[in-house]
């Protein structure tokens, strides 16, 4: 996979009237983007997901330049640098930069298309809906609304919030993960003890109401969609496809991947993610 083409680099303006980071940026989480010399007509705009970063999504945004789209991945506030900075960050930071984003590049291109992973999807829910300058949507691991996230839940959470910002969770770090950003995977025990140890109450929260309020904005889209549905995903994805197929229809083209994990993008299971990312690739050339 050929990486020099990937400038670590977004416009500043995106990051205008949104929560900035006190921590140093982790070299796998730094937002890039892959523009041609001659400037594309088109472009993807890429939102990545919960406790997310931008080098989780290298491997379909190379396939997507290789292809002759310009190519933008944007880090989300709070994300890929420090557990303090997350929960200082709200879903307002993370829909705010997504929308100046969106914005932006509208103004620069023909045509914006949309991908999401995880929490992503939900926030490209917001992007998208009644936007006639957003193109094709691709929704990857959709994340609509949690079933173990219901009113107990949230009332549980809303508790606890009152008392704690974090409480501990079981993760450990595992090497079957095929990343694909430079030096990878060098950022992950760190980005693990930081994030991915931990429940972060008021973020959770948040993240409900993202999934909750995406859900609502599908029913208004006129684009073409593809929905990516890992298999063996974990965490969300089955019963989200679920609700989206109730919001929109006969306009859901799914792609179900036998093995693939919420993590398909950079899946353990190298088939999985090449199933995956084809597909997407497929979906950009009709």
């Amino acid at each position: 996979m050929d990486l020099t083409n990937i400038n670590y680099w977004v416009p500043e303006n995106w990051y205008r009237d949104v929560y900035r980071d006190k921590k140093e940026v982790r070299t796998g989480a730094r937002s890039f983007s892959m523009i041609h010399e001659k400037k594309a007509e088109e472009c993807w705009l890429f939102i990545h997901g919960y406790r997310g970063y931008p080098g989780e999504m290298v491997r379909p945004a190379v396939d997507l330049y290789e292809l002759g789209y310009d190519v933008y991945v944007p880090r989300l506030p709070g994300h890929g640098t420090c557990g303090d900075d997350f929960i200082a960050a709200h879903r307002n930071d993370w829909q705010g930069l997504s929308e100046n984003a969106l914005n932006d590049l509208k103004r620069k291109y023909k045509k914006v298309h949309l991908l999401g992973h995880s929490m992503g999807t939900a926030i490209c829910a917001f992007l998208g809906s009644n936007d006639q300058n957003v193109g094709k949507i691709v929704y990857v691991s959709p994340s609509f609304e949690n079933l173990e996230m219901r009113q107990p839940v949230r009332i549980i959470l809303g508790f606890l919030s009152l008392f704690t910002p974090k409480i501990r969770c079981k993760w450990h770090l595992s090497t079957k993960y095929h990343q694909h950003y430079e030096n990878a995977p060098c950022d992950e025990a760190y980005l693990g003890d930081e994030y991915w140890k931990w429940y972060f109450t008021k973020q959770l929260l948040e993240y409900y109401k993202l999934m909750k309020e995406g859900l609502k904005e599908l029913c208004h889209y006129p684009h073409e969609h593809l929905i990516i549905n890992p298999l063996k995903d974990k965490i969300i994805s089955g019963p989200s496809v679920e609700l989206i197929v109730k919001a929109i229809g006969d306009a859901a083209n799914i792609v179900d991947v036998e093995n693939g994990t919420h993590s398909i993008l950079y899946d353990k299971d190298p088939k999985a993610e090449s199933d995956a990312v084809n597909a997407i690739i497929q979906f950009a050339k009709e």
